[in-house]
This record gives structure tokens, sequence and C-alpha cells, in this order.
């Protein structure tokens, strides 16, 4: 499921090791009777100065142009503005675009939502009851940490038996407890417990996955594009 994708087609460059989604965290005690399996959700006053974003310019015009029902990859200019446009009315729901801290901010429960790496959420969601964690059901990234060897790599031999070692399903394993990411690694995943590896929040069905999708390389003129109007909108908060 996760081998032969668009960006290195028959894995001639790349292994993924990890893997995950973009979605939405929230504190279950705060909104114990709020669903948020859409996007349009985060825009509700309710949530007034209550959701962080991370500082990501993929994810955030992302997940308007999801809300839109554009493509991730789209590289249209009118559509990349109609996205902009549209975070501006997210704008006072956001209390800040943050970093690693993200989380601390959620445990301290300086806010209750965020748009958060599956990765980030899993520790949080796994390790308390307290929080939760959605992918809206109009789409969403899927994204891989991968391994790679540089052409200039000095000791190929040795890269080759890192990736066996990391790669191997007990380390695999252990790897993915302690860090807390989604593996893809079918004989790791197996030896996960039961309530880890059958948790489709960070383990997505097939047919969840359909509405996924890998970031594109758009080019340094579009990726720009998509730069500058997420620091547009990042300027436009208050």
């Amino acid at each position: 499921d996760y081998m032969n994708m668009s960006f290195d087609k028959n894995n001639r460059y790349s292994l993924p090791y990890f893997f995950g989604t973009v979605g939405i965290i929230y504190n279950k005690k705060a909104y114990p009777n709020d669903n948020f399996d859409s996007w349009n959700q985060l825009y509700n006053k309710k949530y007034s100065n209550d959701v962080l974003l991370v500082d990501g310019a993929r994810e955030v015009i992302g997940l308007a142009l999801n809300k839109l029902g554009y493509s991730l990859n789209d590289t249209n200019s009118q559509h990349l503005e109609k996205a902009e446009r549209n975070l501006r009315h997210l704008g006072p729901n956001v209390k800040g675009v943050v970093g690693d801290e993200i989380t601390m901010m959620l445990e301290q429960h300086e806010a209750n939502v965020a748009v958060v790496w599956s990765g980030v959420a899993a520790p949080m969601v796994q390790g308390s009851d307290e929080f939760d964690y959605v992918v809206p059901k109009e789409g969403s990234n899927l994204w891989f940490d991968n391994m790679v060897i540089p052409k200039t790599a000095q000791n190929k031999a040795g890269a080759y038996k890192f990736m066996n070692f990391l790669l191997d399903a007990q380390n695999n394993k252990q790897n993915t407890e302690w860090v807390g990411y989604a593996t893809p690694n079918k004989a790791a995943r197996n030896l996960l417990p039961d309530d880890v590896k059958n948790d489709e929040r960070f383990y997505p069905s097939q047919e969840s996955q359909e509405k996924l999708e890998v970031y594109r390389d758009l080019g340094k003129e579009t990726l720009s594009e998509y730069n500058e109007r997420f620091l547009n909108f990042k300027m436009s908060l208050k």
C-alpha cells in the first residue's frame, strides 16, 4: 500500500519507514459533543482564538483547498487565491501558527483544537482519553518519512546495513512504539498491539486512503506562490 508512490516510482531511490496524515486533534472534554470530520468545522465561531495551525504552507493552504473541493497539488492561481481568501474567515479562530510547541500548548490547554500531523497526535491520543484525532472527509495529505542514500555517500555498504537495521521487523516495531508515528512495515505492524495496529485514525483503511493525496513537487514558482499566500494569511492574523 505504501510503495511505488508518485514521487519515486518503483522505489528506485527511497524506502519508507514512517507515514501518516494531516488532520485535526481536539480536546474531547472541552468539546464533548462536537464532530471534526470536516474542515468546515474549524470555521465555527465557537472556536474563537482556540485553534492552532502547524507552520506549513502546504498543510494550511491545503486544508482550504480540500475544503473548497480542490486538490492539494492544485497549481491554478485562481484556486489558490480562493483558498487564501477562505483562510481569512478562519483567522478569528486561530490562536497561533506554531511548530513543535503545539503539543505542549494543547496539553496545557492554551488551545483545544489543532491542525497537526498524525505523528504529533498519536502519542497524545493513545496516551490519554482527553484527545481525539480525525482526518476530515473532504481529504487530506498522506506523507512519508523515507530513507535515501545521497549520491555522494562515502560508505554505501554501511548505509544499506543501517537501512536494513531500521527495517528489521523487531527494530522497526521498537522505533514505531518509541516515536509514535505509524509504520508502513508490514512485518513490524503485525508485532504491534492490536489497539495500535488496528487504530484506523493512524492506520487508515484503503477506502479512507483514496481521499488522501501525496504532495507533488509543484516547482519553485508555484511553491513560492503557496508560501507567499500562506505568509499573507499569517500577516492577516491579529
